[in-house]
């Protein structure tokens, strides 16, 4: 006799906390099921449910409403603050888990009208993720992927772009013991240490003096990288296509993707801010002859934020699945920093996507336009 599930339970399915992770099951057992204890544990994290059966004996448990709780950990807050040396290259390689991966002893047991039990324990992973219907790629947690939208057709290919002189990281999924990093456009490789089944590499905190290139040089434009997860290449390997492009000033942005990675763009250099006010109110002064007032009223004071309306051009459908991420993301950050110095995870602000609403694809226009206002923090003012 034993646990039947409706639909096998996956132990090397990498799944998303932020999507409906439902299973259905029951006991092959002769005797009525009372009520049964889903229990998952691991270091930081507990879960201990009681469920009761349908009339015919089965249950249902949907993991989303606990796993989404207990994997985010920070808030989705960005808090890296990386210490680069360039003669030390596992400094450009940093752990991401905590808040990013959850992996969890999962026990199912059914207790019987005889108060007998059976049980079965499965070890589960979740990403700090999500997917929509239609557009679902089943992951596995025995491969590696970059936290990144995939490009166009490629099931384990993706398209990056990064500005010099700017922070920028790439955050990675691998279940190996080795990550290497081979350059087949200018055949430079260098292998890291992995600190975590999620970790980030960092290819600049903005300080030109030490970035990436200094233990794997990048070739301007195009730079073809091969990712291993093993000594010798395997069908497990991934692959990235790395656009350096040179210096320029504009609006840079970070936010929270889809797959629990950052993505990051360099907006035009054309914004417009708005500022907005309003009144807090005011409060009656009606107590003095008109020989000895300012007025029957004091005013409060107001409140003050800036709108930025910025603009990403001419966009190639690789590039607009990055930025069309912002679009859903729960957390976005503007760089508040220094071109080519060294930065802090201090200079970043915590902004809010004001725009609801975007055309992601025109079938007459092979490039897209994105226009987002950016809503920026509330202004300190005076105030009574």
């Amino acid at each position: 006799m034993s646990i039947i599930f409706t639909k096998p339970i996956e132990e090397t399915k990498l799944r998303l906390a932020y999507n409906n992770d439902v299973i259905r099951f029951y006991s092959d057992n002769t005797l009525a099921a009372k009520f049964c204890t889903i229990m998952g544990s691991n270091a930081s994290a507990n879960v201990n449910v009681t469920l009761y059966p349908a009339p015919d004996g089965s249950f249902f448990f949907n993991f989303k409403p606990y796993v989404s709780a207990l994997i985010n950990t920070r808030n989705f807050e960005d808090t890296l603050q990386p210490v680069l040396d360039r003669t030390n290259p596992d400094t450009f390689i940093y752990n991401a888990t905590a808040g990013t991966l959850l992996q969890m002893d999962v026990s199912i047991t059914i207790t019987f009208s005889n108060d007998s039990t059976q049980n079965v324990t499965h070890t589960l992973t979740w990403l700090a993720g999500a997917a929509q219907p239609g557009n679902y790629t089943p992951l596995s947690n025995n491969s590696m992927y970059i936290l990144s939208p995939l490009a166009k057709a490629a099931g384990n290919g993706w398209h990056i772009k990064y500005w010099q002189g700017y922070p920028f990281d790439v955050s990675v999924y691998s279940p190996n013991a080795v990550f290497r990093v081979n350059n087949t456009t200018n055949l430079l490789s260098q292998q890291f240490t992995v600190p975590g089944l999620v970790f980030r590499m960092v290819l600049s905190d903005g300080d030109d003096d030490e970035t990436l290139e200094d233990v794997l040089p990048l070739a301007d434009g195009h730079n073809s990288l091969h990712i291993l997860g093993a000594a010798e290449p395997s069908q497990n390997d991934v692959f990235i296509t790395l656009d350096k492009v040179p210096y320029k000033s504009g609006i840079y942005l970070k936010w929270l993707n889809a797959l629990g990675g950052y993505s990051y763009w360099l907006f035009e250099d054309t914004c417009s801010i708005d500022r907005s006010t309003k009144q807090l109110g005011e409060l009656d002064r009606d107590n003095d002859n008109p020989e000895d007032s300012f007025g029957r009223t004091i005013q409060i004071g107001k409140e003050s934020s800036d709108t930025l309306k910025i603009v990403a051009e001419l966009l190639t459908e690789n590039e607009r699945r990055i930025v069309e991420g912002i679009l859903d993301s729960p957390k976005i950050y503007l760089f508040t920093g220094q071109p080519y110095a060294r930065n802090s995870y201090r200079d970043w602000v915590e902004v809010s996507l004001k725009t609801t609403s975007a055309r992601i694809k025109n079938p007459r226009q092979p490039l897209t336009n994105f226009t987002f206002d950016v809503e920026l923090p509330v202004r300190f003012t005076q105030t009574l």
